[in-house]
């Protein structure tokens, strides 16, 4: 299990980081025959590194965001890296992980999830704020879940704790900020439930409606 967590690590770092430095193609070409959304992810962007002054242009495949969230029902710690595809849509993949000495677990937990954000408005409100919601896929990796219900189980005796739905609502402060590549940092906080946890608050009295809840905080960087 630790082999796997190190290896998405490494995925995750390579994929960040891979710029096609020797690519021969018109770069002005591939920005118009993409798609509008993602036409903006490839326009030319200026940094300021000491005094000096430098333009390049930010491929599409590149995330324009990183982030690191604490809990979540998706690890004790998660990395992630997402896009800005519209003004209001940003989805995110994560990494998580849990573990006895990371997050006070008896089992080693690998969690894959990608987010999908929904802004309620375009602009920020009181310049700042932007409230959200959406839906992630997650995928849960350790030796006590299965996508399948084992045949020692009687039939719909277990609902299946491979992959699950988890809807999310929650709100960002995001602050322009000169950070070298970086022009913005966002803190955000959100509260997500678990398919088969609200699946069990509604037909049962065992599960309470707040025990379903699992509640996220973290950090933004957006690349300029």
């Amino acid at each position: 299990m630790k082999n796997t967590y190190w290896l998405c690590l490494l995925l995750l770092f390579i994929f960040m980081q891979v710029v096609d430095v020797n690519a021969q193609a018109d770069v002005d070409s591939i920005e118009t025959s993409l798609p509008k959304p993602l036409q903006g992810a490839y326009k030319t962007r200026t940094v300021v590194i000491k005094s000096d002054t430098v333009e390049y242009k930010h491929r599409w495949f590149i995330p324009g965001q990183y982030k690191v969230q604490y809990a979540g029902s998706i690890g004790f710690m998660a990395l992630g890296f997402g896009y800005s595809i519209t003004p209001v849509y940003q989805p995110t993949l994560f990494i998580g992980y849990l573990s006895e000495n990371f997050g006070g677990s008896e089992n080693s937990v690998v969690t894959i999830s990608f987010k999908n954000r929904f802004h309620f408005t375009k602009q920020p409100i009181l310049k700042y704020f932007k409230p959200y919601a959406g839906i992630s896929i997650n995928w849960g990796n350790t030796k006590n879940t299965f996508d399948k219900l084992p045949e020692y189980y009687p039939e719909k005796y277990y609902f299946q704790n491979k992959i699950h739905i988890a809807p999310f609502i929650g709100g960002e402060l995001k602050r322009h900020m000169n950070l070298g590549y970086f022009d913005a940092i966002g803190i955000y906080s959100e509260v997500s439930a678990f398919d088969a946890y609200l699946l069990e608050a509604i037909r049962t009295k065992y599960v309470k409606p707040h025990m379903a809840l699992s509640l996220a905080v973290g950090i933004s960087l957006y690349l300029k």
